[in-house]
């Protein structure tokens, strides 16, 4: 985990690159510049700095400034830092929407990309989840499981880190958000048709059932929204 300092940092290198990459300097501003352009102290910029020169982007000489050494394959990471309250049905009904936004993406590649062992690899975690269903076992881990997978076989590496980065707030959806012990359960009927539609490689139908499962959790949070409206209104 890192400090608030170091993430201020991280952020500073990012915007350096970017920098970098947009204005092509052959030597950077000055310390007291680029505090000013991104509104951080000397010490963050410093840093930043050193952290440049351990990636062999730049090259500080004393008394002469920072020096851009490469610009080719520079690698610009993403910090997500998110936090949403379980127990707000509005950020709920926010995340679910941004679920919808990386899952069908997800679902449309993992059809034009994976593989027919990936394919299979699907299918038994789609398995698990139904036998977990016929014993009537908590399901969370197991549907989590399967959605996870989605993200891995559709082979962009972009895409499933993105969804690993912000998992932390999206596997609420999968732990009883508001106390729903039943929240995602009507859409588990639809599972196995997604997965058909995937093994089919039909992106039109696979998205409309999808939409279907993402719309019927939304109902659930519009429902406990009303039915507590209505008890601090009685």
């Amino acid at each position: 985990m890192y400090s608030r300092k170091d993430r201020k940092a991280l952020n500073v290198v990012n915007d350096i690159k970017k920098f970098i990459l947009e204005k092509n300097p052959v030597r950077l501003p000055s310390e007291v510049v680029l505090a000013k352009k991104f509104g951080v102290s000397r010490t963050i910029i410093r840093e930043a700095l050193r952290i440049l020169e351990y990636e062999g982007i730049t090259h500080t000489i004393q008394g002469s400034g920072t020096y851009v050494k490469r610009r080719d394959g520079i690698g610009i990471s993403v910090d997500i830092s998110l936090e949403v309250r379980s127990n707000d049905p509005e950020q709920i009904l926010e995340l679910i929407e941004v679920r919808r936004c990386l899952e069908s993406g997800a679902i449309r590649l993992a059809i034009l990309n994976a593989t027919d062992e990936q394919i299979s690899e699907l299918e038994n975690a789609l398995l698990a989840l139904e036998n977990s269903i016929q014993k009537h076992e908590i399901l969370s881990e197991v549907d989590e499981y399967f959605h996870k997978k989605i993200f891995e076989i559709a082979n962009n590496e972009i895409l499933r880190k993105t969804f690993e980065a912000i998992f932390s707030v999206l596997g609420i959806l999968w732990h009883s958000p508001l106390g729903l012990k039943n929240f995602g359960d009507r859409g588990l009927p639809y599972h196995r048709l997604l997965f058909e539609k995937i093994k089919e490689r039909n992106v039109e139908e696979a998205l409309e059932v999808y939409q279907k499962i993402i719309d019927l959790d939304i109902e659930d949070i519009i429902a406990y929204e009303n039915e507590q409206f209505q008890e601090r209104n009685e």
